[in-house]
């Protein structure tokens, strides 16, 4: 009796803790403390897109958001993964959007999603 009532209240915490968060909305793409206190969970993270690039042997693109490359957070798309977006990735620059998944911390430092799907990076519709 006793650890179903205990089950019950872990998962009515769970419930709860998880409502809360979509109460919240998305975290900021510039609020790095937020960011990095996110890390290892699932997460939605919304900003303007600042920089897309990739690297010289075109097996990874970097969608920096909210802050200057390097220095906040950034979507990471592997080459295995660019059939998921058949149209490239030129069409995020200087939009806002809005990326989901678990947030990793990059050297311990850098706030990052790697992005397996298109599915992943939502455009703002007001943008």
């Amino acid at each position: 009796m006793i650890h179903q009532a205990l089950l019950s209240c872990l998962i009515g915490t769970f419930f709860a803790l998880a409502f809360v968060r979509a109460e919240e909305g998305p975290i900021d793409s510039t609020d790095l403390d937020a960011l990095r206190a996110a890390a290892g969970k699932d997460v939605a993270v919304r900003g303007a897109v600042t920089h897309v690039g990739t690297t010289a042997d075109g097996g990874i693109t970097f969608i920096n958001i909210g802050l200057p490359k390097k220095k906040g957070f950034v979507a990471v798309v592997f080459q295995k993964n660019y059939g998921e977006f058949p149209d490239g990735f030129g069409h995020f620059a200087n939009r806002t959007v809005t990326v989901t998944g678990n947030l990793e911390l990059y050297k311990n430092e850098q706030p990052q999603i790697v992005v397996r799907s298109a599915s992943q990076i939502a455009l703002d519709p007001e943008n």
